[in-house]
């Protein structure tokens, strides 16, 4: 069963990982008092990641893996919801993990751990309830992507939740004033390589049932973040003027029922 009354605050670790926001406390706070959550991606990859995890049965989540944790903001935001559970935050990058470390003490995060190494290297195969990777796979390898280290440690009836980019994207300004981030696609998406359909058979081909499989991020959610991407040429006053616009439209977009096709898939999958 789904659990749809758990709070998830999505964001509040921003100021501890943010090193411009560190920079000035008391405006940092006034702002995001004003504006709330500043990262328009990071921002709309929350509202589809909660909406997901409310899918799942977390209440009865003992024990949760975060792959490819970045700066932990779910990890850290599940360990408020579900102070009685035990999350892990796995980051092979060293200055990352670093940050997690420093966010896990700031932030009084007890019952977070940290992990430095590859799942693969971790003990205690059939240990965990839940395993989620957000936007972590499109930069592995497909041959090389953690499906079989997901499953080993994963309890029977474990669930396991990918995002990742759709190999098919939408564009609507032209793709010329995005190069740079094209370039930088090019470079770290080496495994921006299934359509939903391509992501569910991966799954199937692992061992898992299918519990849930959808698309995010359309016309609209695109429109914010290329508004959003641009607005950061013009500055911080200008981004943050922009900031309200951006998350309109994707917050528009959210609302459109019925998607067919987007720039984001995400499947959830089960352990028999």
């Amino acid at each position: 069963m789904s659990d749809t009354t758990i709070k998830l605050d999505f964001g509040s670790s921003q100021m501890l990982t943010s090193e411009r926001m560190k920079k000035n406390p008391a405006l940092s706070k006034f702002l995001y008092s004003v504006f709330g959550y500043t990262n328009v991606g990071n921002w709309a990859r929350s509202l589809v990641v909660i909406k997901l995890f409310k899918k799942l049965p977390l209440k009865s989540f003992k024990k949760i893996l975060d792959v490819g944790a970045g700066l932990g903001e779910f990890s850290f935001m599940l360990s408020k919801a579900l102070p009685e559970a035990q999350i892990t935050s796995l980051e092979i990058w060293q200055e990352r993990a670093d940050i997690l470390e420093k966010t896990k003490a700031q932030g009084n995060y007890n019952n977070v751990t940290i992990y430095r190494d590859k799942i693969e290297t971790m003990e205690g195969n059939g240990t965990y309830d839940f395993i989620f990777a957000i936007d972590v796979f499109e930069h592995i390898y497909e041959n090389e992507m953690p499906f079989k280290g997901c499953w080993d440690k994963l309890k029977p009836g474990g669930y396991l939740m990918v995002k990742i980019p759709n190999i098919k994207q939408l564009t609507i300004l032209p793709e010329k004033w995005f190069e740079e981030h094209q370039d930088w696609l090019h470079d770290e998406h080496v495994g921006q390589v299934y359509d939903l359909d391509g992501l569910v058979n991966r799954f199937k081909k692992e061992g898992f049932s299918i519990v849930h499989a959808s698309n995010s991020d359309g016309w609209f959610s695109r429109l914010g973040w290329e508004v959003g991407y641009l607005s950061r040429k013009g500055g911080s006053a200008i981004q943050l003027l922009t900031l309200p616009l951006s998350k309109l439209f994707i917050r528009i977009d959210r609302l459109v029922a019925g998607k067919k096709t987007g720039n984001a898939i995400q499947v959830i999958g089960k352990k028999p």
